[in-house]
């Protein structure tokens, strides 16, 4: 007969066994390598096998959790890529631009009139684009006053410096830069007009952390970004017109 006390032994001495994290898009909890084996900052499988997210997908998903309401579905929205971070069933009108595409627009000098959207959306383009800065300037203005931009890029979270050759560096995937937060002084110079916050969280599956900026000239659309918790700093108060 096996004593209590020897029972509590064996049960301390088994380990615990930890839940295996859920993809926060699609529920999965199966993860692989990215393309040349690459795993995430802290060494994890960041591909979901299940719906194809990587960390930063499901780091803006998160960011895209606080802060969307019912607003949403009366929204249009226009994004410069297509990726798991958001659904096209948010909004009332959703169209994309796909580089290449018949229905491709140029991010640097787009063919839509002013407040055209009520959100824009730009993950991973602008370091793609010879003229970052006419591109910012351009997604503020096709956005309506009362409406938002949501941009993110590589890798100002990690970096404080701008790294940009000028050309599409073959062996950077073809970027023409690495941004640092020194892009928040192109902020500054190309849109005062506009509120600017960075929102960082953190991917449910590998732990890493990433961040992306939002964009809006409405106060009210701020008030409610610092109320839900995205705002994890203000970079920019718009100047008055």
């Amino acid at each position: 007969m096996v004593s209590e006390q020897s029972q509590m032994r064996t049960a301390e001495s088994t380990p615990a066994v930890e839940p295996v994290p859920a993809c926060n898009i699609c529920k999965g909890t199966a993860f692989r390598a990215a393309p040349f084996n690459r795993l995430s900052r802290r060494g994890n499988p960041p591909v979901c096998c299940q719906c194809g997210s990587l960390e930063r997908h499901r780091i803006f998903r998160a960011i895209f959790a606080k802060f969307r309401d019912a607003r949403f579905k009366e929204w249009s929205c226009l994004s410069f890529s297509k990726d798991p971070s958001f659904a096209v069933g948010w909004f009332r009108e959703h169209q994309f631009s796909m580089f290449g595409g018949h229905n491709s627009l140029d991010i640097q000098a787009i063919d839509r009139p002013d407040s055209s959207y009520d959100m824009v959306i730009g993950n991973h383009v602008l370091e793609h684009v010879p003229n970052y800065r006419a591109a910012i300037a351009e997604v503020a203005r096709i956005t309506k006053p009362e409406g938002l931009v949501f941009l993110s890029f590589p890798n100002p979270i990690s970096r404080q410096i701008t790294e940009d050759w000028g050309y599409p560096k073959a062996e950077q995937h073809g970027h023409y830069r690495i941004f640092g937060r020194d892009v928040e002084n192109v902020f500054a110079l190309t849109i005062p007009h506009v509120h600017v916050v960075s929102a960082e969280d953190v991917d449910v599956v590998t732990g890493d952390r990433d961040m992306a900026y939002i964009l809006t000239q409405s106060d009210d659309i701020l008030r409610h970004l610092i109320q839900r918790g995205v705002a994890t700093r203000i970079v920019q108060v718009r100047t008055a017109d």
